[in-house]
């Protein structure tokens, strides 16, 4: 799940649609929202069958799923896990449509999953998800922050990994 060594290269498996439909981010907002997430069991299954491969082949150095809190979620957690921090470019990440940033943050769609490859291997991992979609969002890097960027170049998350972590752990301090 935690990001293994700076330069790492991060990808994204699966395609981004609006379904924030009983998401975290609804949740926290007071709102249910009618777009749930749907499953599409053909490239899921391709997709996890890929995965499954360059795992076999050393080729994957973390992976991680996207599930409640969505893109946001799972780039925070792999980074603080690890203590490294990304530079993250929301514009490669390939959507269902126009979708605003926040949707591309926080959609919930099923079965995509977060992975860091080292950039020896991107070419054999490129390779293999030819003709599924993967996007490469940015690098893992030793600043200690996430810092995530729109296609403008403007900041919309600069966060070190101490605030996220905090974040996090803050409803389990609650208890």
């Amino acid at each position: 799940m935690d990001a293994k060594r700076a330069d790492d290269l991060v990808y994204l498996l699966g395609v981004t649609a609006n379904e924030l439909g009983a998401s975290e981010l609804y949740a926290q907002l007071g709102e249910l929202g009618a777009n749930l997430p749907q499953v599409d069991a053909i490239t899921a299954l391709a997709r996890y069958r890929t995965l499954n491969a360059a795992q076999t082949g050393g080729l994957i150095a973390s992976c991680h799923d996207l599930s409640d809190g969505g893109l946001a979620v799972a780039l925070a957690e792999t980074a603080f896990s690890g203590g490294l921090g990304m530079r993250i470019d929301l514009s490669k990440v390939e959507t269902r449509g126009e979708l605003t940033a926040a949707q591309i943050l926080f959609s919930e769609s099923a079965s995509r999953l977060l992975v860091t490859v080292h950039p020896e291997n991107q070419g054999r991992f490129t390779s293999l998800f030819a003709r599924q979609s993967c996007s490469l969002l940015g690098e893992v890097t030793t600043t200690a922050q996430l810092q995530v960027i729109d296609a403008n170049n403007c900041s919309l998350i600069a966060a070190s990994l101490d605030e996220l972590k905090a974040a996090w752990q803050a409803p389990l301090r609650e208890m």
